[in-house]
């Protein structure tokens, strides 16, 4: 039987950064700049051993447009009430 997605007895992982929030900025892209509202889909570690997230986010709120992509831990902030940043909407 197989175990959770992600698990092996024989070399545990450590879970991904803040793995039971969900909902967080997505800081930017190659090609733009954010920040913009995105909702984490799943986590996953990469061959160097770093966590990359699979996110739904919004570029622009003005805009019926989703886009789903791959980002690295870094380029991801936490949802935190207190700390939306300026001329964003808090999507909690």
């Amino acid at each position: 039987m197989l175990g959770p997605v992600g698990s092996n007895r024989r070399y545990p992982r450590e879970p991904p950064p803040d793995a039971n929030r969900r909902h967080c900025w997505v800081l930017g892209t190659a090609y733009e700049r954010g920040p913009w509202p995105g909702l984490i889909l799943e986590w996953r570690r990469t061959n160097t051993d770093d966590w990359m997230a699979r996110v739904v986010y919004v570029p622009n709120p003005k805009e019926a447009k989703s886009v789903e992509a791959w980002f690295a831990a870094g380029l991801l902030r936490p949802l935190e009430p207190s700390r939306v940043p300026r001329g964003q909407v808090d999507f909690r």
